[in-house]
């Protein structure tokens, strides 16, 4: 199943750019399943057509799904958002309601949305899934969520629990808090297994794509810089950016200054996103609805292209070997080197960017290894490690 993710800032027009190409993959006939991870839907409204939380076919090949957060947070984290909402109310005195929104953590309602789609890949159901992404800050949130529960699984999670299992029996007669039992770590277990399954489906640069929605504005386009760095700072492959609402040149005299304005940022966009194809559609007249404008929108996206295509297969971590030393190469084309810092503790490489942070746990290979020197060449970061390690130290 080829799976492609739209996102960028909210407004952009993320959810008609999914839908044109929605209805282009179907036209090609593929079975197409194309789904809105964002709580505020929009859809439907897309296609004019009612669209709820189970599969609607929208025309032949073409179906439409509009997630149910609060049935997918039932479903997968309905055990342990119970078990915190009752020490919530037992301890801290919150009403129901209030202990019950403590209870969700941010970005748990997109994240939990992947999990339909891992599912409709597992059964092989469709030809292609679309997922209309929430804005660019909650799917950051969403994506880099299975590194930090791999990196909790890892270092705490059965440690953790072996504790739970000695000192619940005498601490739960003696204190106000509920110790989390086994069927709660069983949940949490089950839940990591198949979050992190999402992650692997969504690095593989063979099945799944990220591509970047934008319009050629300066706050728009620098948060979709941002956005690109991120993206590939965590191994998720991007291969197409789309700028969506040109001003077509016969604009008037009006709009004349947004035409200046939309072309120094149109040549900006395809030198940052260089070798990544720009997709481009016009600012239209009328409302990109219904059936027949959202294929006209697609074709003047992809032409005569098959949007199922991965347009670029550049992998955003690569790690070599030559003469002894090993290179860790981060594609990071439009970071900033002020932005990044860079330290070790044990077995992982801790990289910040800006506010985001990765904890990379380093394969065996390079683990013991130092950190000899870190450099940009080009567009991506090599982070070389040399000898073996004395110590552990930093």
């Amino acid at each position: 199943m080829r799976i492609i993710l739209f996102t960028g800032k909210g407004g952009v027009g993320k959810t008609s750019v999914s839908a044109a190409t929605a209805v282009r993959c179907s036209d090609l006939g593929y079975k197409t399943i194309v789904m809105s991870t964002d709580p505020a839907h929009s859809l439907g409204d897309s296609f004019n057509m009612e669209i709820g939380d189970k599969p609607k076919r929208l025309k032949e090949d073409l179906f439409g799904l509009e997630i149910d957060v609060h049935e997918e947070l039932s479903r997968n984290w309905g055990k342990i958002q119970s078990f915190i909402k009752k020490n919530l109310v037992a301890v801290a005195k919150f009403n129901d309601l209030v202990a019950e929104e403590f209870a969700v953590f941010p970005g748990m309602e997109e994240l939990f949305s992947l999990l339909r789609l891992k599912g409709f890949h597992d059964k092989g159901e469709y030809d292609v899934a679309l997922l209309d992404c929430s804005p660019t800050a909650s799917t950051m949130r969403m994506l880099s969520f299975p590194d930090i529960a791999g990196w909790y699984m890892e270092k705490f999670f059965h440690i953790e629990r072996r504790i739970m299992k000695m000192v619940r029996p005498v601490l739960n007669p003696m204190i106000e808090v509920e110790l989390p039992n086994d069927e709660v770590y069983g949940t949490i277990e089950v839940l990591y297994q198949n979050i992190d399954g999402v992650k692997e489906i969504l690095c593989d640069d063979k099945v799944s794509s990220m591509r970047l929605v934008m319009n050629p504005e300066k706050m728009v386009y620098k948060e979709s810089q941002r956005a690109y760095s991120y993206l590939n700072l965590f191994g998720f492959p991007v291969d197409a950016v789309v700028v969506n609402r040109v001003f077509p040149p016969e604009a008037g005299h009006y709009l004349r200054k947004w035409n200046d304005i939309q072309s120094k940022y149109l040549k900006e966009i395809e030198e940052s996103f260089s070798p990544l194809p720009i997709l481009r559609s016009s600012f239209r007249e009328v409302e990109m609805v219904g059936m027949e404008r959202l294929r006209e929108m697609a074709r003047e996206l992809y032409g005569d292209r098959d949007p199922t295509e991965v347009f670029v297969s550049e992998r955003p971590v690569k790690l070599t070997q030559h003469n002894g030393s090993c290179c860790l190469s981060l594609h990071l084309p439009t970071a900033n080197e002020k932005d990044l810092e860079l330290s070790m503790y044990k077995n992982e490489l801790i990289i910040r960017l800006g506010s985001y942070k990765r904890n990379v746990l380093l394969p065996r290979a390079i683990a013991d290894r130092k950190l000899v020197k870190a450099a940009f060449e080009g567009k991506r970061l090599n982070i070389t490690f040399g000898g073996r390690k004395d110590g552990e130290g930093r």
